[in-house]
């Protein structure tokens, strides 16, 4: 598996695994917002963020054997509601390569780039009947906000979430790639993860084979639209 920055020939594919992550996922949604958030909708969002792209925001995709897999998306908080300096704004990944370490490599990934752009502690945000809340508490990320989001017009529960102790989240990164990758990958990749803002790619070899611009929408509060 490889982790890298996204380059503006990575869109078609982005945007598939966007709205598809979108419908698999976020089933519980209404169809309306399903439908809205469709193939093309995401391809002009990224289109659009590739041609105004700040240098403290981040788009990585996740490879296997060269095939994007997945993605990734950070950048600064901007939400007034959430106190933070920067978000973890999106992770997505195809069913057959969720589980393991792709979702630390993601986070890996996401939390290097805000230390080195000094964008410390991370907010990021999880509907509330994603699942995948449970591994975010399990990693040390605190509940914070509770509200509802209004997308075509329909309320979608959602809950924010603060990381107060970036070092601890690091370590617990860490032991995760090491466990699904082993000592060695890890060593020698370690010095990749950590505070160079600069680094284009991470590589990390699994040692066994079974090893989600800017859009506002309407709501009760303000934020970018969920990736």
């Amino acid at each position: 598996m490889t982790i890298r920055l996204a380059k503006k020939d990575d869109v078609s594919k982005v945007s598939q695994i966007h709205a598809f992550c979108w419908r698999e996922t976020y089933s519980f949604m209404p169809r309306t917002v399903l439908q809205s958030r469709n193939r093309k909708f995401r391809k002009s969002q990224w289109i659009k963020w590739f041609e105004s792209q700040a240098k403290d925001e981040a788009l990585f995709v996740v490879e296997a054997d060269h095939v994007v897999v997945g993605f990734c998306f950070c950048c600064p908080n901007r939400d007034e509601a959430i106190q933070g300096r920067g978000e973890m704004h999106a992770a997505y990944v195809l069913p057959d390569f969720r589980g393991r370490e792709v979702g630390p490599m993601m986070m890996m990934a996401m939390l290097d780039f805000m230390i080195g752009h000094e964008l410390t502690p991370p907010v990021l945000w999880a509907f509330r009947d994603n699942p995948i809340r449970l591994w975010y508490a399990q990693m040390g990320w605190r509940a914070e906000v509770r509200r509802d989001r209004v997308i075509e017009g329909c309320a979608i529960p959602e809950v924010g979430y603060v990381c107060t102790d970036v070092g601890a989240l690091h370590a617990r990164l860490r032991k995760l790639i090491r466990r699904y990758c082993g000592e060695t990958a890890l060593t020698q990749t370690r010095q990749r993860f950590q505070r160079n803002p600069h680094q284009s790619s991470f590589r990390l070899t699994a040692v066994s084979p079974d090893n989600s611009r800017t859009m506002t929408e309407t709501g009760r509060q303000t934020r970018l639209d969920p990736l």
